[in-house]
């Protein structure tokens, strides 16, 4: 099975890039099928376990469009990718050895993103959910600045400044290999107009921190990290 792509079919990854994929986690029956057989025994054991199956469809789309990206770049089949975890939980590259590429993957909803760069990377969305008790979870998740300045928020503001404020620290962490949520407390947000920076972080990077909100659908908060000096991020559509 081949997926279209809006770009080279081998696509190029200089030094400071970073591609930003997103794709629909909602795919025809016969899509799903092709792509089950792309994934490995532990992770269809992991979907097999998810007791909705509108879910566990969304698990194999979004896993097996992950190896299609990745696929592009190593220059191998789908199914020839080995993909392991760290000691931290990380998700890495085993084979083909020397990749030379690191990766994330994160979905929410209907959405899903990858990103894929030179350096430790780390990317999340989220379905904004305006029954989320917001300020419970950012007194119990957050620094106690950012559920200050969350609290001082104007109500019609607050359920997305949370949101924003969540998949910039996951990101990070994610980068970092740390753990979520209990490491959110141990980096701070500043979310500043339309933008937003690192104020402060317990996790240490010799070559810098880069954290970049991604523009996703109504509805969505999303935003990537990666531990490197700059970044030229390239935002694209499978």
């Amino acid at each position: 099975m081949a997926l279209p792509m809006n770009t080279a079919q081998r696509p190029g990854l200089s030094e400071y890039e970073i591609h930003v994929w997103r794709f629909p986690l909602i795919a025809a029956r016969q899509e799903i099928t092709s792509l089950r057989h792309w994934l490995s025994d532990d992770e269809l054991s992991i979907a097999s376990r998810i007791c909705s199956h509108a879910e566990r469809d969304k698990r194999v789309v979004a896993w097996g469009r992950l190896r299609f990206i990745l696929s592009r770049y190593l220059h191998c089949a789908a199914e020839e990718i080995e993909i392991v975890r760290s000691r931290f939980g990380r998700p890495e590259i085993a084979t083909p050895a020397h990749a030379g590429i690191q990766f994330n993957l994160s979905h929410s909803g209907s959405l899903g993103l990858v990103a894929v760069s030179r350096h430790a990377v780390g990317i999340d969305i989220e379905r904004i959910d305006g029954g989320v008790p917001v300020d419970r979870l950012a007194q119990r998740f957050f620094t106690p600045g950012e559920a200050d300045r969350l609290q001082r928020q104007h109500e019609g503001q607050r359920i997305e400044a949370f949101y924003r404020t969540w998949v910039l620290k996951e990101a990070h962490l994610k980068a970092h290999g740390a753990r979520v949520p209990s490491g959110l407390s141990q980096c701070e947000i500043l979310l500043e107009g339309d933008g937003a920076r690192l104020s402060r972080s317990d996790f240490e990077s010799p070559v810098g921190n880069v954290l970049i909100e991604i523009p996703v659908s109504k509805g969505y908060c999303a935003a990537v990290a990666a531990l490197q000096q700059q970044a030229d991020i390239s935002v694209l559509d499978l």
